[in-house]
């Protein structure tokens, strides 16, 4: 409903937006904007309700801005004359949605009215998708096993709350990243240090949901270049946390991503996959039984197809391939390793060795 009334608001060029759902189970309400809540409104928004629509139509008309209830549900007129629109549609859910507008600063005209009132549904149905797909509105645990890469939920002061099976199998191995006394922490102490920052930069600066929008360095080794992406945990309900994911380099799946995206063939993205494997051309023709000149022109010929002139742009196109998310169902069926990390009941993580998941 929320994302409802912001969208209605942008569309109809007004500061404040009031939308209430009515069903069997009773009435619910949103408002947005510097609006007052007034339940002495209530009784004449059901009555609104109660008239009725056709179930695929949505009405949408101006409202007299002298209508007490309007000013009730959407705040005070403006001292320069605002307009208000008033909306009402079933919302398919055996409910329905009364909204309304303000302040215009123009009326609206009846020949807006048809266009607008057809997409009024449709903006309905996309907020109500939006919702449901929101992972604020799922288990922690559940969105973050949708990743693909390694991912760790943690605070300001490194306190760890959540880890994906990725995740558990890198802090298992204790080279990046490693969890003591429930406390997140790098190979050595500027790396945790670096963590420390951008966590307390993206929380307090930033303040955005979801946006994966710092890098931190975990290893600058050529052969084993490591770093994470942070940014504000995209949930609601978990503020002041933040959302670590440490991508993960497959020179083999890396290669067909950067074919697929760029329309390779198969002995170009053998030498792609090389490249990821940090291989010179003299190694790479050995292995594939090619002369170095003969791999030097290939590679030539795939960076000009790829518009790119490094070689270490190789690992920014594969980067720029990955999604952090969609690897999530398809290893459900893989086991787990036997170190595992859960929750404590009333605080941060704890490292725990298991045979398996608790049922719970």
């Amino acid at each position: 409903m929320e994302y409802f009334a912001n969208a209605m608001a942008e569309l109809l060029g007004c500061r404040n937006c009031y939308v209430a759902m009515i069903s069997s189970s009773g009435l619910e309400e949103v408002r947005i904007g510097d609006v007052p809540a007034d339940p002495s409104s209530t009784t004449m928004v059901e009555r609104i309700a109660r008239k009725g629509t056709v179930e695929d139509v949505a009405s949408l008309e101006p409202i007299n801005s002298r209508t007490s209830f309007v000013r009730k549900l959407i705040g005070a007129e403006p001292p320069i004359k605002g307009h208000s629109v008033i909306g009402r549609f079933a919302s398919g859910e055996r409910a329905t949605v009364v909204f309304v507008a303000g302040w215009r600063p123009a009326a609206l005209a009846a020949a807006e009215i048809p266009g607008l009132a057809h997409i009024v549904r449709p903006i309905w149905r996309a907020a109500h998708s939006l919702a449901r797909q929101t992972p604020g509105h799922l288990d922690a645990q559940v969105w973050l096993e949708e990743l693909t890469f390694p991912a760790i939920v943690a605070d300001q002061g490194l306190h760890v709350y959540e880890v994906n099976r990725g995740g558990r199998v890198l802090l298992a191995k204790r080279e990046l990243l490693r969890v003591d006394g429930g406390r997140l922490a790098g190979a050595c102490g500027s790396v945790t240090e670096s963590l420390r920052r951008a966590i307390r930069r993206v929380l307090v600066e930033s303040g955005t949901h979801g946006l994966i929008n710092t890098t931190v360095p975990l290893s600058t080794d050529r052969q084993q270049f490591a770093f994470a992406k942070i940014g504000a945990v995209p949930t609601h309900d978990e503020l002041g946390r933040a959302l670590i994911v440490v991508p993960q380099f497959d020179d083999v799946h890396g290669a067909h991503c950067i074919a697929s995206a760029f329309g390779l063939n198969w002995a170009e993205e053998r030498i792609v996959a090389r490249i990821l494997q940090f291989q010179c051309p003299r190694d790479i023709g050995a292995e594939l039984r090619l002369t170095e000149a003969t791999v030097r022109t290939y590679t030539k010929r795939i960076m000009l197809k790829l518009g790119i002139n490094r070689q270490s742009e190789f690992f920014l196109l594969y980067h720029l391939t990955q999604s952090p998310f969609g690897a999530g169902r398809r290893e459900s069926a893989v086991s787990r390793p036997a170190s595992d990390y859960r929750l404590d009941e009333n605080g941060p993580m704890r490292l725990r060795t298991a045979g398996k998941r608790s049922p719970d």
